[in-house]
């Protein structure tokens, strides 16, 4: 199914969106790990094939650790917090206080909650600045390549789409040990179409 872009004031729209959700994210993670300030690259807003979106995250090729979870309740879709494989390690070491070489049970419970922590924080604030009620479902942690880990997100919310709209920034924290990955969200297109109802755009 083919369906036509938004314009650049849904684009801007969405952005801004974006940036209220990614900077209540921030501040999750920078709580997460004991106060270090981190920094939000302006968001970016793509209406594009899923793997063009799988090339906005890095290599597509290369596995990531992932946390995923279903957007609920006035808009669905789909938000997903990607490490690299060392970002993870770094992430999980922090949080356990204890240093990290494989991807076992504890690890991926901490992520997870991680991953709820900052997904929550997204949400909320998104949920604020439109008015929406939105729920996060309970989070899943795989790894898996971005390419994979796209194709399988936009098979599940629009099946018969060509292309789908997401949302993505990147984060680091500005201090040692530095910790960086990204951010994803892909509404489902009934839920854009309800954004830019309730944005007037």
């Amino acid at each position: 199914m083919t369906l036509s872009p938004p314009t650049e004031v849904q684009f801007d729209a969405l952005r801004e969106v974006a940036n209220v959700g990614c900077g209540h994210a921030a501040n999750a993670l920078s709580k997460l790990v004991g106060g270090r300030a981190v920094r939000i690259d302006v968001p970016c807003v793509v209406f594009a094939e899923p793997e063009s979106i799988a090339k906005l995250l890095g290599d597509s090729e290369q596995p990531a650790v992932v946390t995923s979870l279903d957007i609920l309740g006035q808009l669905e879709g789909r938000l997903l917090l990607v490490l690299e494989e060392s970002e993870a390690r770094r992430l999980s070491t922090e949080l356990l206080a204890s240093p990290v070489q494989r991807f076992e049970q504890p690890e991926m419970r901490v992520l997870e909650e991680a991953g709820n922590i900052i997904a929550s924080a997204c949400l909320n604030a998104i949920a604020s600045f439109t008015g929406l009620r939105l729920l996060p479902s309970t989070p899943a942690v795989s790894r898996q390549t971005t390419r994979d880990l796209v194709r399988q997100a936009v098979a599940e919310l629009e099946p018969q789409a060509r292309q789908v709209t997401a949302l993505q920034a990147r984060f680091a924290t500005f201090s040692a040990p530095v910790l960086s990955g990204q951010l994803l969200v892909l509404p489902r297109r009934h839920s854009v179409q309800m954004l830019f109802e309730k944005l007037g755009v």
